[in-house]
């Protein structure tokens, strides 16, 4: 509940692959009150 007091909104980014297979994804963790922390 505590988290959810804090959190605005959570964008997940589209999956990217890499050529070696391995899959890479951005999330971005909107805060209340303050904004995103890159």
């Amino acid at each position: 509940e505590l988290l959810n007091t804090l959190i605005e909104k959570i964008t997940v980014h589209e999956a990217v692959k890499g050529e070696d297979g391995s899959r890479e994804q951005e999330v971005e963790i909107y805060y209340r009150f303050i904004g995103k922390i890159d």
